[in-house]
């Protein structure tokens, strides 16, 4: 980025007033192939009373471009909304769809579109999917080498949950693609592999995939309805009738689909699923809330992977060799050195480029940690005692990535929190 998001948001209005055409077309044209081509994850328009605000996410942070005539909006979101096949007319219910690669020239990634109804007009937000050709392997992911040969065993297994926590925008699903690609690539004997999605992101060869709730119907989204299929646990349930070696989960959001997927775990079946949870540990005690027996979340996962997004210090950043002592996600902990974001033209002035992934593993096949969860331990007991077990914590390889410059102390608090 030679420029600041709020810089090249001024080119494209400057560009969209002299070219023929409606303004509002070209501008959102102009404003999807900017975010594609600056990597941004998700544009939000926001209407407000003084305008509809521009936003990028770029590297998991909001930034604002600009904003725009509030008498815009609806027509912002109408050209929105055709592209992904929705009603133009629905304004006052929530809609979403699809944009197809290709759909829009010069951006080859997919896109979902939601809208939803706000006090001064349709608020609408465009995520981006990752491009197919990125994190194709469990290698290019950038974890550091004992997560990376944990991942790479697991292509080994034959049964067991394998869970990736974290909240969203943690790259939960990203790990979770890389290790069915690996899955489905890997060793001389075919495996039956299925996934269970919502929505599905890639296509990926090798793997019966399945999108699964009630979503906009975008190969038919001229009626603009929702259709309905089988909830999640059911059609868990119903594929396990399919003869799959392998399941993968979206996401494990309530108790019915935990129990399913627990008991595909324990009959034979390698699980890969993903659940919102703040450390390895707080997820077993939400689960435990959730109603699953502790036996079965002893006997059933093999590991839990807790991942976090931090964004990566650009080249410019400046060490600074002083010792302090910080305050991350509740822990004191001294960070020997460290380095702080400078910004340049590179980096657009924000003083970071891309992001890098840390984590931490609980393995509840260690039989310490086991017999604390069959003794429903609390959560700061539980991860004590990993620690004692050799877990390293987030909070200590977040450090670690700090006094080695690759990120930086707000970075990490902005992830983390105090």
């Amino acid at each position: 980025m030679l420029q600041t998001v709020a810089e090249h948001f001024e080119t494209w209005l400057r560009e969209s007033r002299k070219q023929p055409g409606d303004f509002i077309v070209v501008l959102i044209d102009k404003i999807l192939a900017g975010a594609a081509a600056l990597s941004a994850s998700d544009i939000h328009f926001q209407p407000s009373r003084n305008g509809v605000e521009v936003r990028f996410r770029i590297d998991g942070v909001l930034h604002i471009l600009g904003c725009l005539p509030l008498e815009h909006s609806g027509q912002i979101a109408a050209r929105l909304k055709v592209f992904a096949g929705l009603l133009t007319y629905k304004v006052d219910v929530p809609q979403e769809g699809r944009v197809r690669s290709g759909r829009i020239e010069g951006i080859a990634q997919e896109m979902r579109i939601s809208s939803a109804p706000t006090l001064f007009g349709e608020r609408i937000v465009v995520r981006f999917f990752s491009p197919e050709n990125q994190h194709q392997s469990i290698e290019s992911l950038g974890f550091e080498e004992p997560v990376r040969q944990l991942l790479h065993e697991t292509v080994t297994r034959r049964s067991g949950a394998v869970l990736i926590v974290g909240p969203s925008g943690s790259g939960k699903t990203t790990t979770a693609y890389a290790m069915l690609r690996e899955l489905a690539n890997s060793g001389e004997t075919t495996r039956s592999i299925v996934s269970l999605e919502d929505p599905i992101e890639h296509a990926i060869d090798g793997v019966a995939q399945i999108e699964v709730s009630s979503r906009s119907d975008s190969g038919g989204a001229e009626h603009g309805e929702k259709f309905r299929t089988l909830s999640l646990d059911r059609m868990l349930q119903y594929m396990m009738r399919q003869d799959p070696e392998v399941l993968m989960v979206g996401e494990i959001r309530e108790r019915r689909t935990a129990e399913a997927a627990f008991q595909a775990a324990l009959t034979g079946h390698l699980l890969i699923s993903t659940f919102h949870g703040g450390s390895a540990a707080e997820s077993i005690g939400r689960f435990l809330e959730l109603g699953i027996e502790p036996f079965v979340l002893r006997s059933s996962i093999a590991f839990l992977l807790c991942q976090r997004l931090l964004r990566r210090l650009c080249s410019c950043s400046k060490k600074t060799e002083q010792q302090l002592e910080i305050r991350l996600q509740g822990n004191n902990l001294t960070v020997r050195q460290y380095f702080e974001p400078c910004g340049c033209s590179y980096c657009g002035g924000t003083g970071y480029t891309g992001r890098i992934p840390v984590a931490e593993i609980l393995p509840l096949e260690n039989e310490e940690i086991a017999r604390a969860i069959l003794e429903r331990r609390a959560t700061g007991i539980l991860q004590q005692l990993a620690r004692e077990q050799g877990m390293i914590p987030l909070v200590e390889n977040v450090v670690r990535c700090i006094e080695r410059g690759q990120t930086s102390l707000p970075e990490a608090k902005r992830v983390l929190g105090y």
